[in-house]
């Protein structure tokens, strides 16, 4: 119980709290409500590398942290590009893109977890490309204001955060190909 239970596990949660605030403020996005937008998005953004660091610093780590901490990622993620495709100008094909890497990411963690009882965290790369696509969302919703225009920010943004992406993708197929044919057995205990 102790491992679950932790200041790490709690901060993923309260992030995945976070998202539906998050989403009916881009809704309904106004002059007054964009300041509480940007900082509600930030303090989501650096709950996710504060659990990180406590959960390594203060060696609470967990099982659970592993698998709840890349879904309020995920979950996070999906929920903006969503919300930033539909009623804003976000590409269609990069949240398309992102949708479907974090799907065969988790999918490929689900089968490895089946298998072979394996959970593999999150990869220095996968990190990395979070953190761009943290500050591309950012730059997004900073554009939402009606005198902000970042066009050209966003353009640079995209080109970068889809080579990071891609990245990121190939680093995570090599690890699960390495773990799926590694020598350990399927262990029906999982």
């Amino acid at each position: 119980m102790e491992k679950i239970l932790t200041l790490p596990n709690a901060l993923s949660f309260l992030r995945l709290m976070m998202i539906p605030l998050i989403v009916l403020l881009m809704v309904n996005i106004n002059d007054d409500l964009f300041p509480y937008l940007l900082l509600i998005y930030i303090i989501a953004v650096f709950l996710d590398f504060l659990d990180g660091f406590i959960a390594r610093r203060f060696s609470q780590e967990s099982e659970l942290g592993k698998i709840i901490d890349p879904l309020a990622d995920k979950f996070l993620v999906l929920a903006i590009l969503v919300t930033l495709t539909i009623q804003f100008d976000f590409p269609l094909w990069l949240a398309a893109f992102i949708i479907l890497r974090d799907i065969l990411i988790l999918w490929a963690s689900i089968l490895l977890y089946k298998g072979k009882c394996v959970i593999k965290p999150s990869l220095v790369v996968g990190k990395f490309t979070f953190g761009l696509l943290s500050l591309l969302i950012f730059v997004f919703i900073c554009d939402l204001h009606e005198k902000i225009d970042l066009v050209r920010l966003k353009q640079f943004l995209i080109a970068l955060s889809f080579s990071f992406l891609l990245w990121s993708w190939v680093a995570y197929f090599l690890v699960y190909l390495r773990e799926k044919n590694g020598s350990k057995t399927y262990d029906p205990g999982c």
